[in-house]
């Protein structure tokens, strides 16, 4: 599948944000004030080589989904889950994870998290990257706070829980009825026709 013309920049600036300087743009696709707060939709592209930051949930469950490219999701040097174009897998509240381009090609990455208070603590860190660029401590302050644990441990200690690989149509079912919805109509260009 290639990734349709001008679909990265089709989200506005104000659901745009940069939470690494010089890093990736991050796309907030369904924002959880329009599915009544019940969950969040973000994607992304990786490019060659790239992987995000190493976290752990305590609250949300998150669906990640390979719109474009191949992914993998890892913890420490160990990979427990491949996704292709079109596929997803669901990581469980606690499961330490990592996702990194996986493959010949750029990939796009779709994540959806439930429930979607987390959102604010994303929109948090791309003000504080603007205003004051990154720093560690303040972002793992930040992330504690809404549950989320980052730091290099939590892919060497953390737990890791195999997740099942499948369609996303099929792994759509997982999700709040709004956020279904509302994710199936947005990321619709992104997959093969069911």
């Amino acid at each position: 599948m290639t990734i349709p013309s001008g679909a990265i920049m089709a989200a506005s600036t104000a659901n745009q944000l940069l939470l690494y300087p010089g890093g990736y743009p991050v796309y907030v696709d369904v924002p959880q004030r329009q599915v009544g707060g019940v969950g969040t939709a973000l994607r992304f592209a990786l490019p060659l080589r790239a992987v995000n930051f190493p976290l752990s949930h305590a609250r949300e469950s998150k669906l990640v989904v390979a719109l474009a490219g191949e992914l993998t999701l890892r913890a420490g040097a160990r990979t427990y889950a491949v996704l292709r174009a079109g596929q997803a897998a669901l990581v469980t509240p606690g499961t330490a994870h990592r996702i990194a381009q996986h493959g010949e090609r750029p990939a796009v990455v779709g994540v959806a998290l439930w429930p979607g208070a987390v959102e604010e603590a994303f929109r948090t860190l791309d003000r504080m990257v603007s205003q004051r660029g990154f720093e560690h401590a303040a972002v793992a302050a930040l992330f504690a706070r809404y549950g989320v644990q980052w730091d290099a441990a939590i892919t060497q200690h953390g737990h890791v829980r195999a997740p099942k690989v499948t369609a996303f149509r099929a792994a759509l079912r997982a999700l709040p009825p709004a956020l279904r919805e509302r994710l199936a109509a947005c990321w619709r260009e992104w997959l093969p026709p069911a």
